[in-house]
């Protein structure tokens, strides 16, 4: 079994910007003692292990970084994985438990073992179930590392305790976590369904519902541009078709046909960009009518703008403004996320002059 110890210590110390001396200062112990470690002449003490890894924000584990048990370890967590897809669960409960009894403390494995026992709780909403991954998802939490990926935090693992509070029936509880890991409105969207569709609550649905409605506006606009300049990199025609639809979404959310609402400042941006792309792909006339009907959307916004939810369906009562990314005028969000975006290329700069042109007859 091979260490890396001695150049953890010293990778460690670098990167937080510590001298020897800093860190034997910080553990109490000798710069030479300090130095001995990182040379691989000797090894702290338990205790000095345990300090150092709490100093470095590390486990013990990663401090020590086993190479044997990674490997061990890793075929471990894709048989447990492998059963789980196959719901073969008394297999992956058994292969779990062993696992779990040599390496208690490495966070992939508790981590997969709890969300392996999750995926059997929704299977046969077994309360034993529901408490073993609820008890692994707990230690997780206290395992989790500076280099676990991003996408798993104490947010995530908590909302999959409270999916599988919902598994076995118990709604309040899980009503509970959501609503305390209700970061940024993540969990809006699931709290209105309990509410509304398993408790039949509606007044306490219809806030979280309101929420969740705003924030899918704007997650829908961003993710659609996202997805039209990726395709357009690959010189997919769905970057068209993609703002194409993001616009009749943005339409369907109108209460008046006729009437400015804030999803046109939205729907703007999208047909200029849809324009470019067009022109692009060598629609011409179809690009020139998408842009002449974004400048004269995005006049009409910026001489009487909207940027709250009147006129909006589900949201019109909904007070305060509605925050976005673009900025207050239309006309300016065109040229910083549409030309100021978009290669510099022939078709770019003719719906660029053209865009120019318009904005000078006005």
């Amino acid at each position: 079994m091979q260490l890396k110890l001695s150049e953890n210590i010293r990778s460690l110390r670098k990167e937080h910007s510590m001298t020897q001396e800093q860190l034997a200062n910080a553990l109490g112990v000798t710069v030479g003692a300090v130095y001995k470690w990182e040379a691989g002449l000797s090894v702290p003490e338990i205790r000095l292990l345990m300090e150092m890894a709490d100093l470095f924000d590390s486990s013990v584990d990663s401090l020590l970084g086993y190479e044997q048990q990674s490997g061990n370890v890793n075929g471990r967590i894709k048989r447990i994985r492998d059963l789980m897809t196959q719901k073969r669960f008394d297999e992956a409960v058994a292969e779990s438990e062993k696992a779990l009894q040599k390496y208690p403390n490495n966070f992939r494995l508790v981590y997969t073992s709890a969300f392996m026992y999750m995926v059997k709780t929704a299977e046969d909403k077994s309360r034993a179930s529901m408490l073993k991954s609820n008890e692994l998802f707990g230690k997780a939490v206290t395992l989790l590392d500076p280099n676990t990926s991003g996408e798993i935090n104490e947010v995530t693992i908590n909302n999959y305790i409270a999916t599988n509070y919902m598994s076995v029936g118990d709604m309040p509880k899980a009503l509970e976590i959501l609503k305390k890991n209700n970061v940024h409105n993540i969990n809006s969207s699931m709290i209105s369904f309990l509410y509304a569709v398993e408790l039949g609550k509606a007044d306490d649905a219809l806030g979280y519902v309101k929420r969740s409605v705003i924030d899918f506006i704007i997650s829908t606009t961003r993710t659609t541009y996202a997805a039209s300049f990726a395709y357009a990199k690959k010189h997919d025609e769905a970057c068209i078709t993609s703002l194409l639809w993001l616009t009749g979404f943005l339409d369907s959310l109108k209460a008046d046909a006729e009437a400015l609402a804030y999803t046109d400042k939205l729907k703007a941006i999208s047909l200029a960009l849809a324009a470019v792309w067009e022109e692009t792909f060598g629609y011409v006339e179809k690009a020139e009518v998408h842009l002449n009907q974004a400048y004269s959307l995005a006049a009409a916004f910026d001489a009487d703008p909207v940027n709250d939810a009147r006129g909006l369906l589900f949201i019109s009562d909904v007070e305060g403004t509605l925050v976005d990314s673009f900025g207050g005028s239309v006309r300016e969000a065109v040229g910083s996320y549409v030309f100021g975006k978009v290669p510099k290329n022939t078709a770019s700069k003719k719906m660029m002059k053209i865009w120019e042109a318009l904005a000078h007859e006005s």
